[in-house]
């Protein structure tokens, strides 16, 4: 992983230089080279994590652990991430306002896929209380 980082971040460097390069004389093409860049490197990430997270799964079935909130809480920790990336994209274009509503939108949904496990957590602690 070490390695692709480093590649990662070359090409991290090499798209921040072009869109400095470009940004006076054509500002539309450094925000195409930076949402491209962020994108491949979202999915290099992805791609390079994917076996370790189904290895932590089996673990976790292994010891008879429930990977639902396992699950749950990597897809925040994925709506997070990508929710970032897109507000930092709106704030690269200048649209402040957007990127504030794009994490509105991020904040909203990572709420509504933990709403499920809060009532089960309540519903132990009812449990619990009886």
């Amino acid at each position: 992983m070490t390695e692709q980082l480093f590649k990662i971040l070359a090409v991290c460097i090499i798209a921040a230089v072009l869109c400095v390069i470009l940004k006076p004389k054509n500002g539309e093409y450094a925000i195409f080279i930076t949402l491209a860049t962020g994108v491949m490197v979202v999915m290099a990430v992805f791609r390079n994590i994917t076996g370790t997270l189904s290895a932590v799964e089996n673990i976790l079935n292994g010891y008879g652990v429930e990977t639902e909130y396992f699950k749950v809480a990597l897809k925040a920790l994925g709506i997070g991430y990508i929710t970032t990336f897109a507000a930092d994209a709106c704030r690269d274009a200048g649209q402040t306002a957007l990127a504030s509503k794009a994490e509105l939108a991020g904040k909203c949904a990572i709420w509504l896929l933990a709403l499920p496990l809060c009532v089960s957590v309540l519903e132990m602690a009812v449990e619990f209380i009886k």
